[in-house]
Formats: C-alpha cells, structure tokens, sequence
C-alpha cells in the first residue's frame, strides 16, 4: 500500500525539519526491558499494522509504499541512566525529541526508562517509555489508538502486516503509467477546488462560516530554536482543570495565556494584545490518510484581566476556529492537493526555503490530547500518567502539549534550550497559572 500525498509530505518534511511524535506514559512498575520487549513482541504480533516500514520508490517517481517487516530488538531501546532520578529522565528526554526516526527502517520505536524514581503521582520506582512515532504512520489521534492498543489490558485489535509490494522496476512502470492520469484528475480537480475557495470566501463574507484568524506579531520565541532541546512533564491532578464549564483545552490555553504572558514580562517584552497560540484541530479523515488535523490561530486575549471572561472568550474563538476548518468547503478547496503527482509534490517541500516570518498563526502551539481512561499496562504496572512534547520549527522555540489519562492531565513543555535556558522557572509559572486559574473559575468564586 503506498502512502497517501498528506502522509508522504510529512514523511518528507521530516528530513528538513523533525516532526516525530513522542508520547510519554509512566507505569508503577520496576521490571526490566526484557519483560517490556517480551510484552511489545507479543502484541506486535496481533498488531501485524505496526511491523512495517517506508519504502521509496527510485528517484521519488511515485508516493513511497508501506511495507512488511519483522519484529528485532531495536524496537524497543533501553536507555540505561547512571542516576534513573526523574529529573535526569527528563534531561535524557530533551536529547531524544531531537532525534529523528528513520521510516524506512520503522516509523516507530519504544524508548525505555527502567528503576525511575521520583517520577510524578510514584510512590516507588516506576517504569517510563516514550512511544516515538513518525507523524507518516499516525497523527495524534490514531498514534493514541495505537498506543491503547500496545499497552491495553484487553486483547489488540488484530490487523494484517502490509503486503511486499512490487518491486524497485514495477514501482517505475506504475509511476510512468499513473502520470498522465494524475495530471488530468489534478486539473479537474483543481477546477473544483477553485469554485469551492469562491464558494468559501462568499460564505466568509456573508458571516455564514467565520473569517479566518490573522497573523500575530512574533515574540521572543518566535524564533529559531536552535539544535538542543528541553521537555518538562507537568503533571496535574484533572480537577485542576474542571470549572467554568469549560473543557480541559481551554483551561489550558487559559492557564498558557497568563504563564507566556509572564515570562515574556521576565524577558523584558512587551507583550502583544494579539498573543495567541498555534491549536491543532481533527477534522474528517480524508481516505485512508493517516494525518487529518489543521493548525488554528486562537487568540489568548491576554488585555482581558478577569480569567472567567478571558476562558469563555477562548472558548468562543476556538469554537469559531473548529466551525471554519471542519466546514467541507474547506476539504473541497484542499482536496486538489491529493491528486498532485509525487515528483511535484516532494520537490515543493524540499525545495522550499522557509525565511523568518513577518507573523506567525500562533506565539506557541498546543496540541490537546485526551489518551482515554488509565486502565493501561504495561509488563504487570498500571499507568499512572501520560506526556508529549509537541515539535518545535524554525519559528517556534516554545511548544505545550496537553495531554489527559484518567483523573490526570500533563502539560508538556518542549522548548529551545538556547532561547529558554531556564525551563524549570517557566514549568512554575505553568503550575502557579493553572492554579490561578483554576481558583477563578471554580465555582465557589
């Protein structure tokens, strides 16, 4: 099977700017690697989907194909910390969210962190992996999925490994025999998409669907963040996050708003009325396509003192930023991009240059996550919490992921180490901001 346009463009993308996922879970466990192996091995074998990997079609004439391999031991690493301590889990965590997977060889792999102690909500010495997954093979949501089913209590969802596929000769002469056949269905399709965008921009302007977000001003982390990394797992208790009414993403982004409110101040920035934050939203999946999200602008309207009013009003906005992107003039507009041959495709990513922007969707991104309830496993220890650590780019040193299992939710920090050397005062002012927070829009307010 080969990879869809969307997913082979993040494949691609990842060779000029890293976009793996990571998605951290923490077991009350003390066992070994081996027993993690073994436990992976098992259920790698029902999950026939996760044995495979990237296979490129010679001179990148065609979409690369997915295709089978065998279970091996470099599936699940063992980093071996000389001092297991949470706090040097979580230096050794800013090493690998800088790595990269290579795809062709699998486009995912366990990370395993044995004996941990001081790990957050851990009486005892707990067991903590990192499921790094390449964004070709799932994005937040199916990497969730998969990462249930790796570590549920239940028997995996059984699927078939990916068929061999044809040969390096066969995929040219099925590249040579589809071009002529894409290049037609790209230009009807473009003609559909060209009186979708006019359908889209006449509902914009008659208020029927809303108008998109504006670019924001860049603020000190709106830059460059350089080669090294630093990750902070701020965990919560989930009750931090109920009041108002409002949803957990919400909160958060309430919270975020008066923490990078704070810390921009401690730089000695002014901060803009128009800071806002980069919101991934899932949208309908588009065939078989492994990515199907958007990237929002949301405002944070940090000029608003009063927190009640300032979540509801980031309620309403993200809620106006949803409508946009899930509305299907939307899809039908972007839907041309399916039909683009491979060559055209792949040499707009890599060519491209990207220049320091003049603004940017969001000051930060956050991803927002909800990994289900924590009835998790994994080698005989219950999960006790789950983390990520959204990428960063060449103009996003600063990145939160929000992440809730069971009664807990995670706020992950990713950031530059250069741009913000300090993380540790900024995971306070995250921790002093949802509990601001929290008191504003508790009910006995």
């Amino acid at each position: 099977m080969q990879l869809t346009p969307a997913d082979a463009q993040m494949y691609w993308l990842s060779d000029r700017m890293p976009n793996d996922q990571f998605l951290l879970f923490c077991f009350a466990t003390d066992a070994g690697v081996d027993e993690v192996r073994e436990a992976v091995r098992r259920r790698t074998d029902v999950m026939g989907k996760l044995l495979c990997r990237v296979r490129d079609v010679p001179r990148h004439l065609d979409y690369p194909y997915w295709c089978p391999r065998t279970f091996g031991d470099d599936l699940v690493a063992e980093h071996r910390l000389d001092d297991p301590s949470w706090e040097n889990v979580q230096n050794a965590l800013g090493d690998l969210v800088a790595t990269v997977l290579d795809a062709r060889v699998s486009p995912w792999r366990l990370h395993v962190f044995t004996g941990v102690r001081g790990a957050p909500l851990c009486d005892d010495a707990a067991l903590v992996v990192v499921w790094q997954v390449s964004h070709a093979f799932a994005d937040g949501r199916g990497a969730t999925a998969l990462a249930r089913a790796l570590f549920g209590a239940d028997e995996p969802p059984a699927s078939p490994r990916p068929e061999p596929g044809p040969v390096a000769w066969e995929m040219v002469v099925r590249a040579a025999a589809r071009f002529p056949a894409q290049v037609v269905r790209l230009a009807r399709s473009g003609r559909r998409a060209a009186a979708a965008a006019r359908a889209l921009d006449a509902a914009t302007a008659a208020g029927e669907i809303p108008a998109p977000a504006a670019g924001r001003p860049l603020v000190g982390v709106n830059c460059d963040p350089g080669t090294e990394r630093s990750v902070r797992a701020v965990v919560f208790r989930s009750a931090a996050f109920r009041g108002g009414g409002h949803t957990v993403t919400v909160v958060a982004l309430t919270a975020i708003s008066v923490a990078l409110s704070r810390f921009l101040e401690t730089r000695g920035e002014s901060v803009p009325d128009r800071l806002g934050a980069e919101v991934t939203v899932a949208v309908g999946a588009v065939g078989s396509a492994n990515n199907n999200y958007r990237n929002v602008g949301v405002d944070l309207f940090v000029t608003e003192s009063d927190l009640g009013v300032r979540a509801a009003r980031i309620a309403a906005d993200l809620g106006a930023r949803r409508e946009r992107v899930t509305d299907p003039l939307l899809a039908q507009r972007d839907a041309a991009a399916e039909h683009v041959p491979a060559p055209l495709s792949r040499f707009g990513i890599v060519r491209y240059a990207s220049p320091r922007p003049v603004t940017v969707t969001g000051n930060t991104v956050v991803s927002s996550v909800f990994r289900g309830s924590a009835d998790l496993a994994l080698a005989g220890g219950p999960v006790v919490f789950s983390a990520g650590f959204p990428a960063l780019s060449p103009a996003m040193a600063l990145t939160h992921g929000v992440y809730g299992l069971g009664e807990t939710v995670t706020i992950g920090v990713a950031a530059g180490s250069r741009v913000i050397p300090d993380l540790d005062a900024y995971e306070q002012m995250v921790r002093d901001a949802v509990a601001e927070v929290g008191a504003a829009l508790s009910p006995a307010r």
